[in-house]
């Protein structure tokens, strides 16, 4: 790569987005974080919002487009056949002369996690997915099939089964449940379980029902038993998940662990831990938006990360 060549990676989350600009030859690094993007979430408006949010890095470090020379492109679901010629048709418009590169932003938490070198990833934020590499050096994962649909015991599946538990205990006059409800009013900033629903299921309200995951933990914590049943529930199924990626790949090393509803929860992590028989984990010690410099060979593996010079926008 040039030294004017650039390398644009974009981990574009349901709930938040980050866009690193970064010239390895310069040793320099430009992160700029914005509201969630995911085109599975947010349709056209989020890759609308993922080209506002490009443009804004590169004129913030005044670096010319044509300068740019790989894009790569992390979101969930990126493979959907009803978003993803509309994501490609933005990004080729914006870097014409650039290499376009399109992944998931679970291998991108990965690669800043792992590098290129074996290892398995769990990832569990808005949504649950396990990824790692087979024998043939193949990634391969379970899980992941948007929170729309199932990803059990990830921060939105943690919201909609709190809010389900609630809608079954309507009538309910216990202690537990009127702690529950309240807790949900409160977050969603509202006097009523009927108007915190109608906010729920609103365009953008992913991000907030999400964020219910770390209410619930808590109060699982305190021995509340809906929220405990509910993060048994939840530990249940990443405990399937990982079991069925460690049986594609044949993974007998170490573990490695993404997303705020796992690393932020000593209690969930813990409980996870135990259930999968891990003694230890690890985490990235960047952003996982950095795993895009070495899905796209800019950076050889972690040690070339370390040498760059960050600046945050």
């Amino acid at each position: 790569m040039s030294a004017d060549g650039w390398v644009v990676s974009v981990d574009g989350g349901g709930t938040s987005t980050d866009v690193l600009l970064a010239n390895t030859s310069l040793e320099t690094a430009y992160l700029k974080s914005g509201e969630g993007t995911n085109p599975n979430v947010y349709g056209a408006d989020g890759i609308d919002r993922a080209e506002k949010l490009i443009r804004e890095a590169l004129y913030e470090r005044d670096v010319a487009v044509e300068n740019v020379e790989i894009c790569v492109m992390g979101m969930a679901g990126i493979s959907h056949p009803k978003h993803r010629p509309r994501l490609e048709e933005a990004c080729e418009a914006l870097f014409p002369q650039a290499s376009l590169l399109f992944t998931s932003d679970a291998e991108l938490a990965h690669r800043a996690i792992w590098g290129n070198g074996p290892g398995m990833t769990l990832i569990v934020g808005t949504g649950s997915i396990a990824i790692g590499e087979d024998k043939d050096g193949k990634l391969r994962r379970a899980g992941g099939f948007g929170f729309q649909i199932g990803d059990v015991g990830g921060g939105y599946w943690f919201g909609k089964s709190l809010l389900t538990e609630l809608i079954v205990a309507d009538r309910s006059g216990d202690e537990e449940v009127a702690e529950l409800r309240k807790r949900v009013t409160d977050h969603f900033g509202v006097t009523s379980f009927e108007e915190a629903l109608e906010k729920a299921s609103g365009d953008e309200s992913v991000a907030t029902v999400a964020g219910l995951a770390q209410e619930i933990l808590q109060l699982a914590e305190s021995e509340n038993s809906i929220a405990n049943h509910i993060v048994a529930l939840g530990a249940e199924g990443i405990q399937e998940l990982v079991e069925e990626l460690k049986e594609k790949i044949g993974f007998s090393g170490d573990l490695g662990l993404h997303g705020s509803v796992i690393t932020e929860s000593k209690f969930y992590r813990s409980m996870l831990m135990k259930r999968l028989g891990f003694d230890d984990w690890r985490k990235a010690d960047f952003p996982a938006v950095f795993g895009g410099l070495i899905t796209a060979g800019a950076a050889a593996g972690l040690e070339e990360l370390v040498k760059l010079s960050v600046q945050n926008g």
